[in-house]
């Protein structure tokens, strides 16, 4: 009978600032490859540097990916030189 099921236990979320939400919304739009310039002017900060010192952080996702494809670009050069030879 619906009455006599047992309540779940709400799922309580870890304590959060909108401020820290703004932190993690920039980090994201960085990640996904929108221009600094474009998430310094949604945040209204005067300086890039605040938008990139302050407000974004390196993730491991981020900085795999960058690695990734660097080392794509120092194989296609590699390739290429080879190629010329």
């Amino acid at each position: 009978m619906q009455l006599e099921k047992k309540e779940k236990e709400p799922v309580l979320l870890p304590p959060f600032s909108c401020h820290s939400l703004r932190h993690t919304f920039t980090t994201r739009m960085v990640e996904s490859g929108v221009n600094v310039k474009v998430v310094q002017e949604v945040l209204g900060h005067k300086d890039v540097s605040t938008t990139l010192d302050i407000y974004t952080d390196v993730t491991k996702e981020l900085a795999r990916r960058e690695f990734d494809g660097f080392e794509e670009k120092m194989n296609e050069n590699l390739k290429s030189a080879e190629a010329e030879k």
